[in-house]
């Protein structure tokens, strides 16, 4: 009853100050008001209140193991956990590999198998809608495919590319780039886009284009979706075999690089620590989750992002 009381006096504020209002509620509250109310579902349903609210939201920290979906708030440090979609349970078990509006590219574990080059390898993925679209397979199945996710602009849809990182194809000039279309479900090839270099599976999206780290150049590389071309982007300090190197994005426009020496041995141990730092030095620091490795695994243990909820829909 409280619930409804609320939701009526909600519905008799002007459009203007009620849009406010939800603009500044977290995308978990306009979920559960979604279907309490007519006028309620139309704005929270309003693709430029969608992506005005995203716009808005405050970053959150998500990971992602084989049963569990974990989402963290770093300032109040709350914590939600769900399980895994059913589309991602065996046998089509995914890894997170990259994430544009806070929808997430996902793919399968085991797409270097190509005896079944008609089953889906990748996937799109909102973990707050919990909904999931596989991506129809191009002609050109490769084991050694690298993704990127992004977007020309927001209202012509999102946007996904394909292209070769084998050693053989890069030097060999074989590398054929595509790009799928979310918006008409189809895969088209780049024919006159090459790609020089091999890089580094791990890329980042930010503001719609796909940023990775070259491997055999000390640079980092760029694909723009608008202009649909690859270019060097900026040199980076030289990197060093078994080095570990990390690009991500920051503050939301801007690129960051972390780069660290990996220790030998066999058992380590993997720490998620959220550190709140003022003027004055460290204020505040949490650990969100410890695990324990022992010998070498091919897949993570879990997958971490910075990401924030999104009420963006699947095509």
């Amino acid at each position: 009853m409280a619930s409804s009381k609320h939701s009526s006096s909600l519905s008799s504020l002007n459009p203007e100050l009620l849009e406010e209002i939800f603009r500044r509620a977290q995308a978990e509250t306009l979920i559960r008001l979604k279907p309490t109310c007519m006028q309620f579902n139309s704005l929270i349903s309003n693709i430029r209140f969608i992506y005005d609210h995203f716009d808005h939201s405050s970053e959150r920290f998500i990971r992602t193991n084989d049963t569990t979906v974990r989402i963290m708030d770093p300032v109040t440090e709350t914590r939600s956990d769900t399980p895994i979609p059913d589309e991602f349970q065996e046998p089509n078990r995914v890894q997170p590999i990259l994430h544009c509006d806070g929808l997430i590219l996902c793919i399968r574990r085991d797409h270097w198998q190509i005896n079944q080059p008609r089953r889906p390898q990748i996937a799109i993925w909102n973990p707050l809608l919990r909904r999931v679209k596989w991506i129809n397979p191009s002609q050109c199945l490769s084991p050694n495919s690298v993704y990127g996710f992004g977007y020309k602009s927001r209202e012509e849809g999102y946007k996904i590319l394909r292209f070769s990182n084998s050693w053989f194809k890069v030097l060999e000039g074989e590398t054929q780039v595509e790009v799928y279309e979310l918006e008409n479900s189809s895969w088209r090839t780049l024919d006159h886009v090459e790609v020089d270099v091999r890089v580094d599976s791990k890329g980042v999206a930010v503001m719609g284009n796909m940023y990775w780290l070259a491997e055999n150049k000390s640079s980092i590389l760029g694909f723009s979706f608008t202009s649909e071309t690859f270019k060097d982007v900026c040199s980076c300090p030289a990197f060093y075999f078994g080095d570990s190197r990390y690009l991500s994005c920051f503050r939301e426009d801007r690129l960051s690089l972390c780069e660290g020496a990996e220790g030998e041995g066999v058992t380590f141990s993997t720490y998620g620590i959220i550190y709140e730092v003022e003027e004055g030095g460290l204020k505040n620091q949490t650990e969100t989750e410890t695990e324990r490795i022992y010998g070498r695994v091919w897949y993570p243990i879990f997958c971490g992002h910075v990401y924030a909820p999104s009420l963006v829909p699947l095509p």
